[in-house]
């Protein structure tokens, strides 16, 4: 079983800034669904000593696992985390820290040069779908023994490139599908579970 969850919402979600590499701190709503995935994970979930957890460096994620943490009562999460830098966002590059409307505005060819071939574009600075498919695949490969169970902290784009490469689905689905921060997901037996909580 692989859990994959999302850092809770973050001050630049709500400004629509892309994040990247670059962090963001959490919204008070963002604290509140780490409490949420708490819960979940111990009511759901006994977590033991059998889960094996991976997670993005950089510190939205690592804020998130320490609220969690904090709200877990039989469970040392935080002690348990690998982080690892294949796990990191995107990497937007010159975009980071700016809404599409700027981005339009400011690099208008290379945004259009983007929006014709999302998956193989390669923002200035920054990375391409199809690079951070390389490196995630490269990471399942590695890390990951299907015998066995899993948490994966992490992003957006990252767990969206991830769910496409567990489930087998196209570019183009894999460019439009989401992860909102109040949900995880839960692949097991080959299928893959969208669980609000």
């Amino acid at each position: 079983m692989i859990i994959i969850v999302r850092h809770g919402q973050t001050v630049w979600n709500i400004l629509k800034k892309k994040q990247g590499r670059k962090n963001s701190k959490l919204t008070n709503k963002g604290k509140i669904q780490g409490c949420r995935v708490a819960k979940f994970l111990e009511n759901k979930y006994i977590l033991k000593d059998n889960f094996i957890i991976y997670a993005s460096p950089i510190k939205r994620v690592v804020d998130y696992i320490n609220i969690i943490d904090k709200n877990l009562n039989y469970f040392q999460l935080a002690k348990k985390v690998k982080y690892l830098n294949c796990l990191k966002e995107h990497k937007f590059g010159k975009w980071e820290g700016k809404t599409i409307e700027e981005i339009k505005l400011k690099y208008k060819h290379e945004f259009l040069k983007r929006e014709k071939d999302k998956w193989n574009y390669k923002i200035p600075n920054g990375e391409s779908y199809q690079i951070l498919h390389i490196k995630l695949k490269k990471f399942l490969k590695k890390k990951i023994n299907y015998r066995k169970n899993y948490i994966i902290f992490t992003h957006e784009m990252v767990s969206k490139v991830l769910r496409g490469i567990l489930m087998r689905l196209n570019k183009r689905r894999v460019i439009k599908s989401k992860h909102d921060s109040n949900y995880i997901y839960i692949f097991k037996n080959n299928k893959l579970n969208r669980i609000k909580f």
